[in-house]
């Protein structure tokens, strides 16, 4: 196993939240799936994300200063699948659904269990992604949260059964389901 294979499945042992994370900037929306989300601070209230430096995502956050963390529910493994393809165009991640603007002007999913709009106070690169921290500007819960989804092991999971969604890595899943 190669270097960076035996990395990825030594952190895949680490289970994670799934997030999209969204940025809309000058008529511009895009997003992407993250499980590389922390908090980092309760006063003043701060997140930070690990975005790939070479993604659209990362360059459009740059340039709004800003952007969403929507924590996804167990039932959208199959937004996370959507938001998981790096060149995937606006149409194809938002769709037809209407999409509401949060305080940042980010676009907020429907359905998610909660969101976490930031404004971005410090940009760090490290290696191959930026650690973009942010000043939590809004937040929004789901007054009855269900389960979340989880990242664990390389598959989407679930903590209500503990069975697994996807039986495959989201991104062969991907290819799989679009005839890769």
């Amino acid at each position: 196993m190669s270097p960076d294979r035996a990395y990825r499945a030594t952190m895949g042992l680490f289970a994670t939240g799934v997030t999209v994370i969204t940025v809309g900037h000058l008529g511009k929306r895009h997003g992407m799936t993250a499980s590389a989300v922390m908090s980092v601070s309760l006063r003043p209230q701060l997140l930070a994300v690990a975005v790939d430096v070479r993604s659209y995502t990362a360059d459009l956050i740059g340039e709004a200063g800003h952007f969403t963390v929507n924590v996804l529910a167990e039932a959208q493994a199959d937004t996370a699948l959507r938001f998981a393809r790096p060149m995937a165009r606006e149409a194809e991640l938002f769709g037809t659904v209407p999409v509401a603007a949060g305080a940042t002007g980010d676009p907020l999913l429907p359905g998610t269990l909660a969101r976490l709009s930031c404004e971005v106070a410090s940009a760090h690169r490290e290696g191959d992604h930026t650690l973009f921290v942010g000043r939590v500007a809004e937040l929004w819960r789901a007054p009855e949260a269900g389960p979340p989804l989880i990242f664990y092991g390389g598959r989407l999971c679930s903590t209500n059964c503990r069975a697994c969604i996807a039986r495959v890595d989201p991104t062969e899943a991907l290819y799989t389901l679009h005839g890769g």
